[in-house]
């Protein structure tokens, strides 16, 4: 691969990771049109956000789990009908 070539894949990479983490608030329905990497990469996020406030001493929960469980309990928590905002219901899945 060129350098040109690596630097536009860098670049769309990091548009593309940097659109994925500025969404803090995202539906049930728009979660299941996600495909499941951008499920697990979303959630990540949320995790990530959460030891910030923590290492902040702002009172951040502990998620200790890898983001493919949270995913799944997400999943499984709209399977069920809840209709909550997901990092609402994610929120609830802290140790």
């Amino acid at each position: 691969m060129g350098p040109l070539i690596m630097r536009r894949f860098v670049l769309i990479a990091l548009l593309l990771a940097s659109l994925a983490c500025s969404r803090d608030t995202i539906d049930s329905a728009e979660w299941q049109r996600m495909s499941q990497d951008d499920r697990v990469l979303y959630v990540k996020s949320l995790v990530g956000a959460e030891k910030v406030k923590d290492a902040k001493g702002g009172g951040g929960k502990s998620y200790e789990r890898p983001a493919e469980e949270y995913v799944a309990a997400i999943d499984a928590a709209i399977a069920r009908g809840d209709q909550r905002e997901v990092h609402e219901i994610f929120l609830e899945l802290a140790h």
